[in-house]
């Protein structure tokens, strides 16, 4: 028997495990937030989550990916992202900015109740912020809130029930983003969430579900709030009309290949899968392929001998055929972004597709200019990440193939992150995890290796770019620097982007109306099952 049927014999004794488990738990549930006849007629979601959830806290300093795609079906806070990552109104129907960029004050929407049928007001949301940013809170977030990573809340008033005002010591662009962060979001809650001592219970929110039951490293239930009064907006990312319409159950089963056989047995009806553990082709499920936002680079140390050169970067760019790479490892799936700013981007454009085309005489110029004269390049891999594992493979042969001399170094992947934290390499795979606004992305790589090792591009003109627009919030404008930095990395050639790493979610076919988006968190609202 080969290995990978041997593994997929586990998995399916597994499974079958699982189905016992699956058998004491109901197909229709009911809920107290719903009428007994309407909570009676629903079916069920399935979900099969990795890892339970540690935490119900929002932002929760123990929380984890579980965490984030149950509470996005639970808490909303004022504004929320689009699937382009621009920022839409939730909790709030509208917002203005003061003269001097320092005060945001919104006006709330009506009719909105916490999940215990409660009004919503202005009131409520002072107190999320105070709780949340407070010295008892388990909110692991404050730093985007005392100006240590983000903006400086300096106060929060209520001029009236429906009017909410932030004010903030000095401008910062992406105050809204940061509220509406997946990972970090800013939610309102009803004080209810917490005890009479102000200890935490659960969230009582005023999202389209109900936290229902919650059994640790087991599932996590969720019910439709029947008083959730939705948008009426085009469904976009987390913005726009939201509708329970089915209960949803998040399943824990940490086996990758467990949950694949999970879907097929039919005992979950989605899980999210990368492209080693797609199932074949089969009328009873689709795969939803997401436009991610997580970048995929060859990281060029620029302070290394042999790297410091600027023609030795740019021979090696011009030496790997990037659409091809991109297309390759993904099953056609991805297109070579040469940019840092995603795709996917409400402000990505023609110019961020400017990039390298693979040129073999050029490359031989290059390296004559900069003095190569065969040493060997070390490029750092690890394969806990296959994806990577590959990148670095291929990246490996097309520059031997071009006259680059180029050896892999397989690494753990913690040995890997310490070497990219301090610096030490010359050539590495490495991707960087979503960020929802290009800026956040140039932030972490623009900067001084002598302070910040990590940081992968030393340039005082990218670094007074990125300040000017730090207060910025028209997105004409933020656009053009992104464009103009765009322009100065390819000439600086600090790091070599292939392309933004797609997801994949298998879905059941009886499951109608799942969309997958770019922050690649699942979504059960506007979901029917059959």
């Amino acid at each position: 028997m080969t290995v990978n049927a041997l593994r997929f014999k586990r998995a399916l004794m597994l499974s079958a495990a699982l189905a016992g488990a699956f058998s004491g738990l109901p197909g229709r549930t009911q809920t107290q937030t719903q009428p007994q006849s309407q909570a009676a007629s629903l079916l069920e979601i399935r979900y099969a989550e990795g890892s339970g959830t540690p935490t119900s806290v929002p932002g929760g300093r123990s929380r984890n990916t579980s965490t984030d795609n149950v509470l996005a079906h639970v808490v909303e806070a004022l504004v929320a992202l689009r699937a382009d990552m621009s920022v839409a109104p939730m909790l709030a129907d509208s917002w203005t900015l003061s003269e001097d960029k320092r005060s945001y004050t919104f006006k709330l929407r009506a009719g909105i109740t916490f999940h215990d049928g409660t009004p919503m007001t202005s009131a409520d949301v002072k107190w999320s912020y105070d709780y949340l940013t407070g010295a008892k809170s388990e909110y692991a977030c404050k730093n985007l809130y005392d100006g240590t990573k983000g903006a400086k809340v300096v106060g929060v008033e209520t001029p009236d029930a429906s009017t909410v005002v932030f004010k903030l010591d000095a401008p910062y662009a992406l105050f809204l983003d940061q509220m509406a962060s997946v990972q970090c979001p800013m939610p309102v809650l009803s004080p209810k969430s917490v005890d009479a001592d102000g200890n935490w219970v659960k969230p009582v929110g005023t999202g389209p579900y109900v936290l229902a039951e919650w059994k640790k490293e087991q599932y996590v239930l969720l019910t439709p709030y029947a008083g959730y009064a939705p948008r009426s907006e085009t469904p976009s990312g987390m913005a726009g009309k939201k509708q329970a319409l089915a209960n949803v159950r998040f399943v824990v089963i940490p086996d990758a290949a467990a949950q694949k056989a999970a879907l097929m047995a039919g005992q979950v009806d989605a899980y999210n899968a990368d492209e080693d553990n797609l199932p074949a082709k089969d009328p009873r499920w689709n795969t939803v392929t997401e436009a991610g936002l997580d970048t995929v680079n060859l990281l060029m140390q620029t302070r290394a001998p042999l790297l410091s050169d600027v023609n030795m970067r740019r021979a090696i760019a011009l030496a790997l055929d990037f659409p091809g790479i991109a297309r390759a490892l993904n099953n056609g799936q991805a297109v070579y972004n040469p940019s840092l700013v995603p795709t996917s981007s409400v402000y990505y454009s023609d110019a961020d597709k400017a990039g390298y085309e693979k040129n073999l005489k050029e490359v031989k110029r290059l390296l004559e200019a900069a003095g190569y004269r065969g040493e060997t390049l070390k490029l750092q891999a690890n394969k806990r990440y296959p994806y990577l594992y590959r990148v670095a493979v291929v990246t490996q042969q097309l520059l031997n193939k071009a006259g680059i001399k180029t050896e892999l170094d397989m690494l753990e992947w913690g040995t890997q992150v310490t070497n990219f934290r301090e610096g030490k390499f010359q050539l590495m795979a490495f991707a960087y995890s979503a960020r929802t606004e290009p800026a956040l992305m140039f932030r972490d790589v623009i900067g001084d290796k002598a302070k910040t090792p990590m940081v992968q591009w030393e340039s005082a003109e990218a670094a007074a770019i990125l300040e000017s627009i730090e207060a910025e919030s028209d997105p004409a404008l933020r656009k053009a620097a992104f464009d103009k930095l765009h322009t100065l990395m390819l000439r600086d050639t600090p790091l070599l982007m292939y392309y933004n790493k797609p997801g994949y979610v298998v879905v059941s076919s009886k499951l109608q109306g799942f969309t997958g988006w770019p922050l690649r968190k699942p979504r059960f609202f506007n979901v029917t099952k059959n």
